[in-house]
């Protein structure tokens, strides 16, 4: 993960990413282990980095931190569905659908917490992630355009399944929260709650062997796991962190994610 905003610090921007998205679908209800959905092709008011206006999008945000999730992708027949699930830094655990591991014959995923030592069952795609919260990104894809087409898609699309692993034998029925028509802000905000989305992460989530690096640089600016978000009076307040300083210098352009 890229630690380099301005040249000086670099809280990878692809966990604020997650975290807005996570926070975006929270105030929709969608909470944790439940579908954030676009009942129709997507339009301004999803404010994500690259959204694709030619599918329809299905978005659970999970939590395996009581137990395992099963994330359910029904066979490629009548629709299809290409995503992946990754984790809270935005690295791939793994790609479903058509492309993924099951190759269009559909499949439970079981998504496992960091250090999960139990035996999978037998029927299961095993899909141990590095953090307790994941996400994935899944699309319907579409025939045409037309709207016999994208309701068929949005039709397939919510034949997907997600529920805990301890109710596998009797699945309780999925969670689906409509997004269309409310405004969907995951963007990246170059001021203090770009850091403060950091700070949500670096709470959340264990140490990363990569991560380790990085933990006395952001004690610098107040992000300490086990304390409340306090940044430093040496780095300006809370307006005068790093990113918003790095939007300000003129000319020189902000750099995040895979742009780095």
């Amino acid at each position: 993960m890229w630690f380099s905003i301005g040249r000086r610090y670099a809280p990878a921007a692809v966990a604020p990413e997650h975290a807005l998205a996570e926070r975006g679908a929270a105030r929709r209800r969608g909470g944790f282990n439940r579908f954030v959905f676009w009942s129709r092709l997507l339009d301004w008011r999803n404010q994500t980095l690259t959204p694709n206006p030619d599918a329809i999008y299905l978005m659970p945000f999970i939590d395996t931190t009581d137990e395992p999730i099963v994330l359910e992708i029904p066979a490629a027949e009548g629709g299809s569905i290409t995503g992946s699930v990754d984790d809270a830094w935005q690295t791939a655990v793994e790609d479903v659908g058509l492309a993924g591991v099951d190759q269009g014959k559909g499949g439970r995923y079981l998504i496992l917490p960091p250090g999960y030592e139990d035996e999978v069952p037998d029927g299961y795609i095993a899909m141990p992630a590095a953090t307790r919260r994941t996400y994935a990104l899944l699309r319907s894809n579409l025939s045409s355009g037309s709207p016999e087409d994208v309701a068929a898609a949005l039709a397939y699309g919510k034949r997907v399944k997600l529920y805990p692993l301890s109710q596998a034998d009797a699945p309780p029925p999925t969670t689906f929260v409509d997004a269309a028509d409310v405004v969907f802000d995951a963007t990246i905000s170059y001021d203090v709650r770009f850091f403060e989305a950091l700070d949500r992460c670096v709470q959340a989530e264990p140490w990363l062997a990569r991560d380790k690096a990085m933990i006395d640089t952001l004690k610098t600016i107040g992000i300490e796991k086990g304390k409340p978000f306090a940044p430093r009076p040496q780095a300006g307040g809370r307006q005068g962190l790093p990113a918003h300083r790095a939007r300000e210098r003129a000319g020189q352009p902000v750099l995040v994610g895979n742009d780095l």
